[in-house]
């Protein structure tokens, strides 16, 4: 498996990746965003996997027999998180135009497809030893 630090710095490169194409695309695309309008769900999105990641991380250490549990408990709190983020992007901030829902749920999958794919590969690595 990786170690935690490597886990944490590819996400930190991910993150920039889909932040650079991001901008790239608001711009190519004129969407009526401007840069700051990604800068709050840019910042969010990795701190909340990254506390799914800590969880997953704190279940594999502490203890491996329950992994199971741990990894539904990472994938619930990117849930519950991302749910709170919602209610707090949409309804308070008011930032509930289409153009704000297709950035929320498109940086909203990036993110879960890129937890899933790292719990995975950890899961694979574990079962083969």
């Amino acid at each position: 498996m990786k170690s935690p630090v490597r886990i944490f710095i590819h996400l930190l490169f991910y993150s920039l990746i889909v932040f650079a194409l991001s901008v790239a695309a608001i711009n190519i695309l004129e969407t009526g965003l401007a840069f700051k309008d990604l800068l709050l769900p840019g910042l969010i999105f990795p701190a909340i996997i990254a506390v799914s990641f800590i969880v997953f991380i704190a279940g594999r250490e502490k203890a491996p027999e329950r992994q199971p549990v741990y990894t539904m408990a990472a994938v619930g709190t990117k849930f519950v998180l991302s749910s709170v983020f919602a209610l707090t992007y949409f309804i308070i901030l008011k930032r509930s135009g289409p153009e704000y829902i297709i950035l929320f749920f498109l940086l909203y999958l990036a993110f879960t497809v890129y937890l899933l794919k790292v719990i995975l590969k950890v899961l694979n690595v574990k079962s083969l030893k």
